[in-house]
């Protein structure tokens, strides 16, 4: 069964989401602070992370760039704040998804089995396969329907990541900051340009990589 660790310093949030995703069938481990989100993936296998962002001793943000460097299992963010900014620093520390405060818990556990199940979506080899589009993460490679297609490492790392986040739009800024990193000083229109390359070389697949009007580009999976 899957294993999560919920990190909130208010304990009736993070008790009242403990029991519902208990009853849900779920392993869940607490955690009041940061800090002991960052102890206790030393010696626990997490399957997800449900991180609070504003919490006394060590804050979400820090614990989520302490995690981020020795671990990649998927870490979603709660909080009360709910500006654009907010998500951007929530998403450039290393989370995989945002939710504002308050929120139904049924769609916590929906979205929470979804990251899960995309997280766990590598095969026994490490290849991640969509809609006909293969990434070996062992090899760095692209495959369309088993055929190896040209890619540069930063055009398959921007593949990954928008395989990896199918179904959520990414932003331009957001992109930069995951891929290229923050101390990119170039234009976001870089973005662009990797995408045409990209939708180039996969030729009839490039369908599934959608542009959304002043937002950014979203992954969209053949059901």
């Amino acid at each position: 069964m899957y294993k999560v660790l919920v990190v909130d310093d208010e304990i009736k949030i993070r008790e009242t989401i403990r029991d519902y995703l208990s009853a849900k069938g779920l392993t869940v481990c607490l955690a009041k602070n940061g800090q002991e989100a960052v102890d206790q993936t030393e010696y626990n296998d997490f399957d997800l992370i449900i991180l609070d962002v504003m919490m006394p001793v060590m804050n979400g943000l820090t614990a989520c760039k302490e995690i981020r460097k020795k671990h990649d299992m998927p870490i979603l963010f709660l909080s009360a704040l709910g500006e654009e900014r907010d998500l951007l620093n929530g998403y450039t520390s290393g989370a995989d998804d945002y939710i504002v405060k308050p929120f139904p818990l049924s769609v916590l556990y929906e979205k929470c089995l979804a990251m899960i199940k995309r997280y766990k979506g590598t095969d026994k080899e490490n290849r991640l396969t969509v809609s006909g589009i293969t990434l070996d993460l062992n090899q760095n490679k692209a495959l369309v329907d088993d055929k190896e297609i040209e890619l540069s490492q930063k055009d398959f790392q921007l593949l990954k990541y928008l395989i990896e986040n199918k179904g959520i739009v990414l932003n331009r800024e957001l992109i930069l900051s995951r891929i290229w990193g923050w101390d990119f000083e170039g234009d976001e229109r870089a973005v662009d340009t990797h995408i045409k390359i990209i939708r180039k070389a996969l030729g009839d697949k490039s369908r599934h990589i959608k542009t959304v009007f002043n937002a950014g580009y979203i992954f969209k999976e053949e059901l």
